[in-house]
């Protein structure tokens, strides 16, 4: 079914415009606010539909001509949502999503904090491997679409990922065919520090065999001197997760090193670290604020401890939890490097430490960043049975902090006391938001 000049009227959250047709929400991806749009209807629901965008008669205000083919493509790459609004109107319906999901918290909304870079941002990607390149997946699904050079993550990073399909299709090295699960090549990854001082590359294989394995590291390296090591790692399970438990350091390391707030940082290549320091920057700014010098501060979901260690000069005593083994090990590391002997790190799920730690820890404060599912609802709960004075929750999914407020907000344990975002992905509808709370 084509819905002809159908007006978009709204964004929602998943980045795409809303129009209405006999009363019922018509969700088309890349579609900017006031857009005149024929649109064919793919998935037909009672009271909702998705559909593709055909053709424009109007285009909305600050709607440019996205710079990407792969953007433009007729399976568009679902790596950006917004590309082809400019930067301003991405603010602004960032801000409008945040307004409307929170709006019984304006009075405390501060307001969406930009990203120094616009485009290049990202210090990492991994980027699946087919039959006919690389490239990134398609949106809500695992075709992959082939692009030049992405606008979201450094150049350098595709002249690589260039260079490793030239020299893996001389070495003869069969790119992985999901259906059938055979081949050996899955993705391409790469990592970087914030100056591209230093740069990891991991080759995500099927199987450990990869066959003229140093030829390809000597002429990678030869091309690109600042790549200070590559990983091998091997998948070899039939699923959606990208790396496996087994792997090969096939030259020099497998961490890079990078420094946030005046702190060095190793960084293994399977931990997480924020994709844009800059904007990084401020959210430590803002916690930075909060922070006491008496303070005894639990990070949940600690990672390396990039966020508690920022803050551990302004702080008595930190305490952070990973579940990630080599995450805990870079944190440990970062702290002895950095001679903070205020810090300490358990390895091990928050939700089952947690309560352990209450016995022997009083915290005047826990910052949570939790992966985009949000905190379990039992921790949430203990949080509050253990009264602990500020919370600090960083979250990459909107939903899921607004579900979690509602838990910590309950009888008004704690009030709401300030709600922040800061862009953490420019040309996506994606948003970091920074709540804190008080009890009460």
């Amino acid at each position: 079914m084509i819905l002809e000049k159908l007006k978009i009227e709204k964004i929602a959250m998943g980045g795409m415009g809303i129009g209405f047709y006999m009363g019922k929400a018509i969700f088309v991806a890349n579609t900017a606010i006031g857009d005149l749009v024929d649109a064919e209807i793919y998935i037909n629901k009672k009271d909702h539909a998705f559909a593709k965008a055909l053709q424009f008669s109007e285009r909305g205000e600050g709607v440019i001509d996205a710079p990407c083919e792969a953007f433009k493509a007729e399976e568009p790459c679902g790596g950006c949502d917004w590309l082809m609004l400019d930067y301003p109107t991405q603010l602004r319906y960032k801000k409008m999503l945040l307004q409307e999901l929170f709006k019984e918290h304006l009075t405390v909304f501060n307001g969406i904090e930009q990203s120094e870079l616009k485009k290049h941002y990202r210090n990492k990607v991994f980027m699946p491997v087919g039959k006919d390149g690389y490239g990134i997946y398609a949106r809500y699904s695992h075709s992959i679409v082939r692009h030049e050079q992405c606008q979201n993550h450094p150049p350098v990073f595709d002249e690589i990922a260039k260079q490793v399909m030239e020299l893996c299709n001389k070495a003869n090295v069969e790119a992985y065919d999901e259906v059938n699960h055979s081949g050996c090549l899955r993705h391409i990854g790469i990592r970087c520090n914030g100056d591209l001082s230093e740069i990891l590359l991991i080759l995500v294989c099927r199987t450990a065999r990869l066959p003229f394995s140093q030829t390809i590291v000597r002429g990678i390296c030869a091309k690109f001197p600042q790549i200070i090591g590559i990983i091998q790692n091997i998948n070899r399970e039939k699923t959606n997760v990208i790396l496996g438990a087994e792997e090969k350091t096939l030259f020099g390391r497998n961490y890079l090193s990078d420094t946030l707030a005046n702190i060095s940082y190793e960084i293994n290549y399977r931990s997480f670290w924020q994709i844009n320091l800059g904007t990084t920057q401020k959210i430590l700014c803002a916690m930075r604020a909060k922070m006491k010098p008496h303070f005894k501060v639990i990070d949940a979901y600690c990672g390396i401890g990039s966020l508690g260690l920022s803050l551990a000069t302004e702080i008595s005593e930190l305490i952070g939890i990973d579940e990630v083994p080599e995450a805990v090990s870079d944190a440990r590391r970062n702290a002895e490097n950095n001679g903070f002997d205020n810090a300490n790190f358990i390895c091990g799920k928050f939700e089952q430490q947690f309560g352990i730690l209450l016995s022997s820890f009083n915290a005047d404060c826990i910052i949570l960043d939790p992966p985009r599912s949000g905190v379990q609802e039992s921790a949430l709960w203990s949080i509050r049975e253990a009264q602990i004075p500020l919370v600090l929750y960083l979250s990459c999914s909107p939903m899921s902090l607004a579900r979690d407020l509602k838990i910590l907000m309950h009888d008004n344990s704690y009030k709401l006391c300030s709600l922040s975002g800061f862009d953490m992905f420019p040309n996506t509808w994606h948003i970091e938001t920074l709540a804190v709370l008080e009890r009460t």
